[in-house]
């Protein structure tokens, strides 16, 4: 079954527009203001020197940081351009600006350090110059290219100085979107419910402020967190509630997502017709927006839900644009769910060759991906852990700078409350990091048992394509020399028809030889589903005999059934029907000519034990350890040479314990007592 991944809360750059933009935003639908702004900006052009005009200025500003995203190309042109021309006539405010929505450019394109670099240039200029609303803009824009880079303690600091210098403004619009943004982070390691926390926060912000865009933006990522938590009601309201303040302004970038949370909730609901309506919705705003980062959680969205829908068409597009989308932005964050669903389409259409490709390469993705992640907490946690700190550094800072203006009584009262402070937080850094080595221990464990099961798996394959070359080359080659010879002529009717029994003894051999193949590997790639139902040894017993019995008769081996019909066990009958006929094949090529295979069961109350024994040559102490074991493949010779592939026990042993069971062997110095089992 597919699982859809959790839809992180929208990334921080697209969240913030400050109060200087919002009136703007709230008054007019986006398309009006887009075409109004362009017009306002073409207007300046005509008049003499408009370059060294600051409103001229302020409007590429404006147009970029609001629309750029449309087009990426004009973004940049813009960008430089703001840039330029503030230096030329030295208007600081306007670089700092241009600097920002140049760092905007950088991050769409995957270009971190570039982002930071000038994010960072815009904070120096706006901190030199005290300009507030870009230092507030510069340093949360800051903060997000730091998340992006997972240096998520970097990403804290520039928050928590913006959430001082915004309290101190009593900047509530700020404080909301500083809040929103804080969540991110959080939710970035699914912890759900500090999400909630802070959005919370920043709705209380919003309450005071009136301002609708950001109740939407608020409610949207609150739908987001209810949605990691599984709780599909409450995300279903808050989308709902979000959406049509979105639809009413406009804001095409979030009403995509607001389109993508919904079909994740019915996609969820096991509902993906609707789902897939949602997501073309979100597509066909899509093709206006060039956010490549975005576009890759939709195709991958849809290819999953054209898959459940049976699609397989449109499940490859989708998923191979999600594939080339992740490789040019060189992020892992969902390659492994497309690189799933590619797998799963091409083993449901049944292209084997094509299937395990995309399945050794979802393989090595998850490696890289479980450990990218594993350090990826680590870094969270540490952030966490800084977080606090930072937090009461500052509370500790504003309570000092109160107490120099109370008398010298609260000042010692004050002290002991410092102290007691102190030592809370270094019992709770002891247990945050008790915490944080007990997480490590467990992802540690986790990844050795990933390890294990790739070891596990390339074993299988190495073992499954010797024992096709050795085992099914060989018999199948002679077939073609045996028919080449016949039809040039080198040998006539009577000698092709002589060779015909040895011919058909060949071909049983494959045939059981593919069979114990096909199944194992099923076994092995965990599509064998057991079905218990009533079944009846004793008849499973006599079916196989008769299919085994021209083996039996040709070494004059006689059969001896002493499983009674009132033998039954809760068990897949077929997969118990694979087991006998194994065994039986076994004990009939250790076994001498004239021999005796007896089969039979005893009771022990609460299971029955079975066991087949024959007359066979015994095996060795060493050859007891070895035949069931998954590690090396195990193989004699038969009394009359007949060969094996080492693959029957191995087999029998995987299929016994799909049904709750075990089997074993015994050998005697005059009898060989053979494989006993339990059900």
């Amino acid at each position: 079954m597919l699982k859809i991944k959790p839809i992180k809360i929208r990334d921080s750059v697209l969240a913030l527009c400050f109060v200087l933009f919002f009136n703007l935003y709230t008054a007019y639908g986006q398309k009006t203001i887009k075409d109004s702004l362009y017009q306002k900006i073409e207007s300046f052009k005509l008049r003499p020197d408009y370059q060294k005009d600051t409103l001229y200025i302020n409007s590429l500003y404006t147009y970029g940081k609001a629309y750029g995203f449309y087009n990426l190309d004009s973004l940049n042109f813009l960008a430089n351009e703001t840039i330029e021309l503030s230096k030329a006539i030295n208007f600081t405010i306007g670089e700092a600006k241009g600097h920002i929505i140049l760092g905007n450019y950088y991050s769409e394109t995957g270009e971190k350090e570039l982002a930071i670099e000038n994010y960072s240039k815009a904070k120096n200029i706006a901190e030199a110059n005290t300009y507030i609303d870009v230092i507030l803009l510069s340093k949360s824009s800051l903060a997000t290219a730091y998340i992006y880079k997972e240096e998520y303690t970097k990403a804290l600091q520039e928050y928590l100085s913006a959430i001082e210098i915004a309290t101190q403004n009593k900047d509530n619009d700020s404080l909301a979107i500083l809040n929103i943004n804080i969540s991110v982070i959080y939710s970035l390691q699914n912890d759900y419910e500090e999400c909630i926390y802070f959005l919370s926060k920043a709705m209380e912000y919003n309450k005071k402020t009136g301002n609708e865009r950001l109740t939407a933006v608020t409610q949207i990522n609150m739908a987001s967190s209810y949605i990691g938590y599984n709780k599909l009601d409450k995300a279903t309201e808050k989308v709902d509630a979000g959406l049509p303040i979105l639809e009413k302004l406009e804001l095409q970038d979030w009403i995509t997502y607001a389109y993508e949370l919904k079909a994740t909730i019915f996609y969820k609901q096991e509902n993906a017709s609707e789902a897939l309506l949602w997501y073309k919705k979100s597509e066909k705003i899509h093709e206006n927006i060039e956010q490549k980062r975005y576009k890759i959680s939709l195709y991958s969205g849809m290819a999953e839900t054209y898959l459940k829908l049976k699609d397989y068409d449109h499940t490859e597009v989708y998923g191979l644009k999600a594939l080339a989308l992740s490789d040019e932005l060189n992020l892992l964050d969902e390659r492994d769910d497309i690189l799933n669903t590619l797998y799963e389409l091409k083993k449901e259409t049944n292209q084997a060759a094509a299937a395990l490709g995309y399945l050794e390469a979802f393989k090595a993705i998850s490696d890289t991906i479980n450990k990218k992640n594993n350090q990826k907490e680590l870094n969270i946690l540490k952030s966490n852990l800084a977080f606090d700190q930072e937090k009461e550094r500052y509370i500790l800072e504003n309570e000092k700078e109160a107490a120099k203006q109370r008398l010298y009584f609260y000042g010692a009262l004050l002290i002991i409350i410092t102290f007691s402070i102190i030592i809370y937080i270094l019992k709770r850094n002891n247990r945050t990091q008790n915490i944080l080595n007990k997480k490590l221990t467990v992802k540690t464990r986790q990844l050795q048992d990933k390890e294990k099961h790739l070891v596990n798996s390339n074993h299988t394959k190495t073992k499954l394509f010797a024992i096709i070359a050795h085992d099914l080359r060989g018999p199948i080659n002679s077939f073609k020399s045996m028919f080449d010879l016949f039809t040039n002529k080198q040998i006539n009717d009577a000698e092709f028809i002589e060779l015909a029994p040895t011919m058909g003894e060949s071909i049983d051999s494959i045939a059981f030889t593919l069979n114990n193949l096909l199944s194992w590997g099923q076994t092995q790639m965990n599509d064998i589903i057991t079905e218990p139902e009533h079944t009846n040894i004793s008849d499973l017993v006599n079916q196989n005999n008769a299919l085994l019995s021209k083996m039996a008769e040709k070494k004059s081996i006689s059969f001896e059934n002493n499983v009674t019909e009132s033998t039954l066990t809760w068990s897949g009958k077929n997969q118990i029907s694979i087991v006998i006929r194994n065994l039986t094949s076994n004990a009939l090529k250790f076994t001498p000519e004239h021999g005796k295979i007896t089969f039979g069961a005893t009771d022990k109350q609460n299971h029955w034990e079975f066991y087949i024994k024959d007359t066979g040559v015994g095996l060795t102490e060493e050859a007891l350890h070895k035949i069931f074991s998954t590690k090396e493949t195990f193989s004699t010779y038969g009394t009359n040479n007949e060969k094996g592939t080492g693959l029957g026990l191995v087999l029998c042993k995987e299929m016994i314990e799909k049904n709750n069971g075990s089997i074993w062997a015994e050998s005697g110095s005059n009898v060989k007592l053979g494989e006993k089992l339990y059900l």
